[in-house]
Formats: C-alpha cells, sequence, structure tokens
C-alpha cells in the first residue's frame, strides 16, 4: 500500500512544511484552529443537528476518499476536538482560532516559506489530514 504521506497533495504540502520548528507549531496550531471552528460551528443549529457535526461528516468523507482508512486518526482526532469543543463558549472560539494561526505563522517564520495555502486553497482541509498522518508515522515507527 501507497504511504497516505506520498500522495501528490499531500507531499506538495509537505514541501511547505520541512523545518521540525514549523511542524511542531502546525501540530499545535492546526488543532487550536479547527476547535477553534469547531466551538463556533456548534453554535449553528437546524435543530438537534449543529454545523460542526456536518462540518466534520463532510471533511470525514473528503479524507476517506483521499486517504481510505488512514484517515481513520483524523476521524478519531476530530471527534475528540468535536468533546472537547463542548466545554467552551464562542469568546473560546476566537482565542483558540487566532493562537492557531499566529503558531502558523510562527512556523512558516521559521520554515522561510508562506503557508501553503496561499498557492492551494485546499491546502486549509489537508492540513489536519497531514499533522494526523504524521503524527501516526511516527507512533507507527516506534
Amino acid at each position: 500500500m501507497t504511504d497516505p504521506l506520498d500522495l501528490p497533495l499531500l507531499a506538495e504540502y509537505a514541501t511547505y512544511h520541512s523545518d521540525k520548528r514549523n511542524r511542531l507549531c502546525h501540530e499545535i496550531g492546526i488543532p487550536l484552529i479547527v476547535l477553534g471552528i469547531v466551538v463556533a460551528l456548534r453554535l449553528v443549529h437546524y435543530g438537534a443537528v449543529d454545523l460542526a457535526t456536518v462540518a466534520i461528516l463532510a471533511t470525514s468523507f473528503y479524507y476517506a476518499r483521499i486517504v481510505g482508512g488512514a484517515a481513520v486518526n483524523a476521524i478519531v482526532g476530530f471527534v475528540g476536538l468535536y468533546a472537547i469543543a463542548t466545554l467552551f463558549a464562542w469568546p473560546f472560539a476566537i482565542a483558540f482560532f487566532a493562537a492557531g494561526w499566529v503558531l502558523q505563522f510562527v512556523g512558516h517564520y521559521f520554515e522561510g516559506k508562506s503557508p501553503a495555502f496561499l498557492t492551494n486553497l485546499v491546502h486549509l482541509l489537508v492540513g489536519p489530514l497531514w499533522i494526523s498522518l504524521l503524527v501516526g508515522s511516527r507512533q507507527t515507527a516506534r
């Protein structure tokens, strides 16, 4: 089976994230950004369904389409972030989102490259998947 990190979209994303400090900033910052988004989207309801659930399901299907079963780590991460998001109100959404983006730009300062999404907006969706695959590959290498 092909390593999902070798797929063209993910390999392209990786070229913007070769510096260890940048990757560390992303490993913290991307989950913070996603958490901020999930906290905010939980506030938008249609009956019993909130927009965070819809966004997580749609993104999970997209990830599964790209990398198949390797998307499980990212999906589990989304579920965990959703559970954490239930503990916070909207002002935290702004704080998490802003702190996450600060870390992204600090990381890209270390990298010396602009963020990948400036060349391809799909990279905004790819970031959380890439981080989960990166962390997962380190776990299996142990």
